[in-house]
């Protein structure tokens, strides 16, 4: 048997950990299914789940899952199973019927490295801490571990601890343009509020010196991110020939308000596009997100709950007025100013 930690042959039944039981489509499928669940303690602080080991799993009457997913809005999560020491896993070399908690990268969904981060006995506990750059702690405790019924079974509980009761227990984050740091539901977060007051009041915030400055150009795209900020991107596009003239930066951070990107164009038509990879918008099943787009300080689109895209049409200054028809045969009149 390939990495058979033995050293021997004719024995070996030992399974996979959970990050590859996830990613492999045993039990039910590759991924989030019946058999494999998943948790977001960013969106459900407190939650708790029974696990079968997979050496029970066709003597499973209740469906409980053999993987549960703790999502962190990143690539690299974690994955919880229960190590049951029966059947083909009878013979595994650790942590026998302990709850086993393990990261790997991907999203779980292709080959990664993967790494044993805690094994838990009853009762036992492993924190997170700083989960997913929240500020606040995961704490995942193995409840209870049967071994004595068939199948058995492991309850597990998280908790994501609270960092604040209040406003003043929320230490400033150290950037300027996201506005204060406030308590929301025992979490601390930016308000989301510009210091500067936004492009309606004609001015932008500049990070790298903590100041307002009056906006140069005449088209402007504000954005916050929902839970998944690597799966936002967009591009504003002439008209005339679909050449990219702006585009969005990389934005990493979820649930962030991001300093408007501003840029000044040549007189035309331009259309402004907007993209989730994942094809479920920015908002409202994972993060309010949205995104308002400018020009000369008038709103020309705006919006955040889409499928894989959203558009809008801008111009840069109005468009020719149509010279009414003379007699005779002639081209009909444009409609472009009607697409800004």
């Amino acid at each position: 048997m390939m990495g058979n930690p033995l050293y021997s042959d004719n024995i070996g039944k030992m399974c996979y950990n959970p990050a590859k039981n996830w990613q492999l489509p045993w039990y039910g499928g590759a991924g989030a299914g019946a058999y494999k669940k998943v948790f977001d303690p960013l969106v459900d602080s407190q939650f708790s789940f029974e696990l079968i080991g997979i050496g029970e799993y066709d003597n499973n009457p209740s469906n409980l899952p053999v993987v549960v997913k703790i999502e962190t809005g990143t690539a690299n999560d974690f994955f919880i199973g229960f190590n049951r020491a029966f059947g083909p896993n009878v013979e595994n070399d650790e942590a026998d019927n302990e709850v086993t908690l393990v990261e790997t990268g991907n999203n779980g969904q292709s080959y990664s490295q993967s790494s044993l981060k805690a094994h838990l006995t009853q009762g036992e506990s492993y924190t997170f801490g700083n989960f997913a750059g929240s500020g606040r702690d995961l704490v995942i405790t193995a409840d209870s571990i049967n071994i004595a019924s068939a199948p058995g079974t492991a309850s597990v509980s998280a908790v994501l601890q609270a960092a604040c009761a209040s406003d003043s227990d929320c230490a400033d984050d150290g950037i300027f343009c996201n506005g204060d740091e406030v308590c929301i539901n025992g979490g601390c977060f930016s308000n989301g509020i510009n210091p500067c007051g936004g492009v309606v009041a004609g001015y932008i915030c500049i990070e790298d010196n903590d100041t307002c400055s009056q906006i140069d150009g005449p088209i402007s795209v504000e954005l916050t991110t929902d839970s998944y900020p690597a799966e936002i991107s967009w591009n504003i596009k002439r008209k005339s020939d679909a050449g990219i003239v702006f585009s969005s930066p990389s934005y990493a951070t979820k649930n962030t308000v991001y300093p408007p990107s501003t840029t000044t164009l040549s007189s035309g038509e331009y259309t402004f596009a907007i993209s989730d990879s994942y094809g479920d918008g920015i908002c409202c099943s994972y993060g309010q997100g949205s995104y308002t787009v400018w020009v000369n300080g008038v709103e020309k689109g705006s919006g955040g709950e889409f499928g894989s895209s959203d558009t809008a049409n801008l111009c840069t200054s109005d468009p020719p007025t149509t010279a009414p028809p003379t007699p005779g045969p002639s081209a009909a009149p444009s409609d472009t100013a009607n697409l800004c």
